[in-house]
């Protein structure tokens, strides 16, 4: 079995060593972590100094593993004059778009990224427990997460921006996931009446952007996709009772807000 850098996912010695105050068995088994690169386990029954038996954990690099040159060793070689990404969603529980000790790796899901406006496939990345990476040659790329790719409430806190990739080494890139919370409510008029057919908009102090819903029949409206903030409120872009909220960190993601115009 290879790995898609063309590497062997396993490989192993085994042997009989003989040394200065002894003979015994020898071998190696390791697995392929990054292209290049093992994590190795090796026991030794004598050593060149020493008749003491040993074991150790080591990361090794796969290069000239086995004489010659293979087909994966030049795939190797030609990651050294490429790069990639490195990267790790995680659910920023408290929006402050660092990650903590408490805060989890997302893994759901891989289908978010656009690299310069094409699609990259679960086929095109590595996919590890806690990351993702994609190679790529050196330079400047645009990468765009598709919202879809995430939970409904739990959303990017950018979703577009620009990476150097240089060679041979990955870019890490963190994406704080942050809670999106919805509001849903009923606008009324002065005498308790629904209203249709209203849109209701939600401002963020902070950014200045805008979320609008239409009211339906019965005048219930759902202002999705809000963050952490304060946001002012308005009905045909006119004051509406009450006419600012304040969206803290709630593990309730549905918050709910009647309206009525005065």
């Amino acid at each position: 079995m290879q790995t898609k850098y063309g590497e062997n996912l396993w490989q192993g010695e085994l042997g009989y060593r003989m040394g200065s105050l002894g003979t015994g068995l020898y071998g190696t088994l390791g697995t392929t972590i990054l292209p290049g690169i093992l994590l190795q386990a090796r026991y030794e029954g004598v050593s060149l100094n020493s008749d003491q038996s040993s074991l150790s954990i080591q990361l090794v690099s796969s290069l000239g593993f086995q004489g010659g040159i293979t087909p994966g060793d030049r795939q190797i070689e030609r990651f050294r004059t490429q790069g990639g990404l490195l990267i790790k969603p995680f659910l920023d529980r408290n929006s402050n778009g660092k990650r903590d000790h408490n805060e989890e790796i997302y893994h759901d899901n891989s289908d978010f990224l656009m690299i310069n406006n094409e699609p990259v496939t679960s086929s095109q990345l590595d996919i590890h427990k806690d990351n993702l990476i994609v190679r790529l040659p050196p330079g400047t790329y645009r990468v765009d997460l598709d919202p879809a790719g995430f939970p409904p409430d739990f959303q990017p806190a950018i979703s577009t921006f620009a990476v150097q990739v240089v060679e041979g080494s990955y870019t890490p890139i963190f994406i704080p996931l942050q809670p999106a919370y919805t509001l849903a409510g009923t606008l009324t008029d002065s005498k308790g009446n629904p209203i249709a057919g209203a849109k209701v908009e939600a401002i963020d102090n902070s950014s200045k952007s805008l979320v609008i819903s239409i009211t339906n029949n019965a005048g219930v409206f759902y202002l999705e996709q809000l963050r952490q903030g304060t946001y002012q409120l308005k009905v045909n872009t006119k004051s509406v009772e009450p006419n600012t909220i304040t969206i803290k960190a709630d593990p309730n993601i549905l918050q709910e807000l009647n309206l009525k115009l005065p």
